[in-house]
């Protein structure tokens, strides 16, 4: 059951002034939203309660990864999503979160996953799997992730009072002299997928371009990247 935890509206704002685990500070965009993104070791946030002051129970997350800024319910209110990583257990797993803002100023708890973001340890840990950043644009919350040789796009929208995967992206070298690109447009259910020779070797291409319907669509709180659908829906 989704706990309704209100936090005062202070608190995204100390994680995104006080905050070390990223590249650089919140961008502006036309629409007022921001992204930023995490550094491979990211380190304590001096002052800053562990957790975002929610509980968690067995499991602590005491580093701040990186936070964004953007309206994703349509009330022109501006959101909070924040990762939090815990370093103290052998799974490492991360926390996404989002915190929809309020005409009074505070914000209130609206959604958690513990598994949109890999582990960086134990059972289901990757590690050329890794966190790039987190963006909110237009009422879309993307979630980047870095591969080996890639990167792929998780893009997420509040609706149906909850947040749904309505697309994803990736674009990955194979190693081999391909680079492999996919599109999947999962409120349409458009499936695009072509290789192209890019070490200048005659290499045997191709294009993919169907339809496959997912319904219902992922949602964020229950989604594992590269599990929820993909082997069930789609053959890379």
């Amino acid at each position: 059951m989704k706990r309704n935890i209100t936090l005062v509206v202070w608190l995204p704002a100390i994680y995104l002034m006080t905050a070390t685990g990223c590249h650089s500070r919140p961008e502006n965009t036309g629409t007022n939203d921001t992204v930023q993104t995490t550094v491979p070791e990211p380190v304590d946030t001096p002052g800053v309660a562990p957790a975002a002051a929610i509980p968690d129970g067995p499991t602590l997350y005491n580093v701040f990864i990186c936070a964004a800024t953007g309206d994703l319910n349509k009330d022109n209110i501006s959101d909070s999503v924040v990762v939090m990583h815990d370093t103290t257990s052998a799974q490492q797993p991360y926390r996404l979160q989002v915190l929809f803002g309020r005409p009074d100023g505070q914000h209130q708890l609206a959604a958690t996953s513990e598994t949109a973001i890999l582990p960086d340890g134990g059972e289901g840990a990757h590690d050329a799997i890794t966190l790039d950043s987190v963006l909110v644009s237009k009422g879309v919350l993307t979630v980047r992730i870095s591969l080996l040789r890639g990167m792929a796009e998780y893009l997420y929208r509040y609706q149906h009072q909850r947040f749904e995967l309505i697309g994803y992206s990736r674009n990955e070298s194979d190693g081999q002299g391909l680079i492999v690109s996919e599109q999947y447009n999962l409120s349409t259910g458009r499936y695009t997928r072509s290789t192209e020779a890019y070490d200048g070797e005659d290499r045997p291409t191709e294009h993919t371009d169907t339809i496959i319907p997912i319904r219902p669509l992922p949602v964020m709180d229950t989604l594992v990247p590269f599990e929820t659908y993909h082997a069930k829906y789609i053959l890379f």
